[in-house]
């Protein structure tokens, strides 16, 4: 994904050739870090040459190794550190955070983090231009939206004495906020011990995680629940090349409003010797699980989950509560993983598209509902689309358990759908809720040509938020930029949400 950023980063870099790149593979070089990259490394220049260097941070001066060559950049480890910047360096947290690639952050201070996120920001949307050259000039985006909680005195407290029960942490701010982990598994061949966690940084080395902070503390004591009865029960990691094994990944979800815990065994087939008492035994240690399910997968892409999951007992769903509304969230579904700052973001949406009561929205890309269902309360229709079909049946469960009958949702792609709602519709708002690929050429010129007059695109990647922004702002009756909203959804990491308010430009 950071070569989509190094992409965008070079537009404004004269384009080197071969000849005057000035550095070589593996050379020692002596840089100062000047600012973060969108993606786990820091930007520093040598002889106006970019050189992206991994784990780096603002004020660093370092001896630093070149280990990829490119015409218009290159990429470099930290050999020495010779001096760092208190205000923007500290100690990690997290022992696995040098190699472990969940977070790229955590040697910066939150407030730095912000800092920085607010001028990657300023960089992409600087960026944002017309065709013809002509810079788009945008008065309206925003700093970043922290991390805080946004919870009344009681309800904090609540969580507290949930969490309490339950013999873990609470979930506060920025650490311990996902609501959800997919660790994929290994077997150690000496010891017959499973390994679970995620990837080191652009690497398919496995680094076993026992405790992570950005993740709830329960999902830390499951995983470990399954590690040890994994050998009790024969459970052997799946693997792809010897197509030996049974297990591809162990996923943890949790709702932060109740604290009830569904188990997912992302496996090759639902066979397994004995799997009710491995279940009991699960279930026995840890009570906060509400179900447990044996999603299968046969797939031999990257593709976590499969098309059929399996519930081996209790339910294969939780249920959230945000802002009032009751989610349904199954083994598979999509839901955005920091509970607290959805509920930022559905602020934002509300603010950005004051409504009186009578309109009608289209929401693409719904997943479960989040946004279609919380927007149901205030107009008189409300139209999701979703291409997953579980996600479809639980906003479907969702709207009929909150008494929501003027939200309805049509299961397919986006593209293939998206013409005739806006013809036969009309909706006034359209909400735009694409994944990290950003929205198709098709969907975008299908806006273009509509009578819509107000969208809000909610992203979770800047590059190709800028992209489809270019799309919609400079054709033919074009759209405005009125806003740009950026809110931290994943502290610790490089990655920003945004929430873009456009309107149809009436000249």
């Amino acid at each position: 994904m950071y070569h989509k950023y190094n992409n965008i980063e070079v537009i404004i870099i004269a384009k080197a050739t071969l000849k005057s790149i000035p550095v070589s593979q593996d050379e020692i070089v002596d840089l100062q870090i000047e600012s973060m990259a969108y993606d786990n490394a820091a930007v520093a220049r040598y002889k106006d040459f970019v050189i992206f260097v991994d784990r780096g941070a603002p004020g660093d001066v370092v001896k630093a190794q070149i280990t990829t060559l490119r015409p218009n950049y290159a990429r470099a480890k930290i050999v020495e550190i010779k001096t760092s910047s208190s205000e923007y360096r500290i100690d990690a947290p997290c022992k696995l955070y040098k190699v472990c690639g969940g977070c790229q952050w955590q040697h910066l201070p939150y407030e730095k983090q912000l800092e920085q996120k607010d001028l990657l920001m300023e960089q992409f949307t600087s960026r944002l231009q017309l065709k013809n050259g002509v810079v788009k000039h945008i008065v309206g985006v925003k700093d970043v939206i922290a991390s805080e909680a946004k919870q009344s005195r009681s309800h904090r407290q609540e969580q507290i004495e949930i969490a309490s029960s339950q013999q873990v942490a609470p979930r506060n701010d920025i650490w311990n906020y996902r609501n959800k982990v997919q660790y994929p598994v290994r077997t150690v061949e000496s010891t017959g011990r499973l390994k679970a966690g995620y990837y080191e940084w652009h690497s398919n080395d496995l680094v076993n995680i026992k405790y992570c902070p950005i993740g709830n503390e329960l999902f830390d004591s499951v995983v470990e629940t399954v590690r040890e009865l994994a050998p009790k029960y024969n459970i052997v990691a799946y693997d792809g090349k010897t197509k030996k094994g049974w297990l591809r990944h162990i996923c943890v979800r949790q709702a932060l409003s109740t604290g009830a815990t569904l188990l997912t065994l992302v496996v090759i087939n639902e066979k397994l010797s004995r799997s009710q008492d491995f279940v009991n035994e699960l279930i026995n240690k840890h009570p906060a699980l509400v179900g447990v399910c044996f999603n299968v997968n046969i797939g031999t892409t990257n593709v976590i989950y499969g098309p059929k999951t399996h519930v081996i007992q209790g339910n294969g769903y939780i249920f959230e509560n945000i802002k009032g509304i009751n989610y349904k969230i199954s083994a598979t579904s999509f839901f955005q993983v920091n509970s607290i700052q959805a509920e930022k973001m559905l602020d934002i949406v509300d603010q950005l598209a004051p409504l009186s009561g009578d309109e009608k929205i289209l929401d693409a890309y719904s997943g479960v509902g989040l946004i279609t269902l919380y927007l149901a309360k205030k107009v008189k229709k409300v139209i999701g689309i979703e291409e997953i079909k579980q996600s479809i049946e639980d906003a479907e469960f969702s709207a009929k358990k909150n008494n929501l009958s003027n939200a309805c949702f049509i299961n397919g792609k986006v593209e293939n759908k998206i013409e005739d709602i806006l013809e036969n519709e009309k909706p006034d708002v359209v909400i735009l809720d694409p994944p990290r690929g950003g929205c198709s050429k098709t969907v975008l010129q299908n806006l273009l040509d509509s009578k819509c007059n107000k969208i809000i695109y909610v992203s979770c990647n800047p590059a190709t938020l800028v992209r489809d922004l270019e799309i919609l702002c400079e054709n033919m009756n074009p759209f405005e930029i009125q806003s740009i909203q950026p809110i931290d959804m994943f502290p610790h990491t490089y990655h920003i949400e945004s929430v873009v308010s456009l309107e149809r430009n009436k000249k």
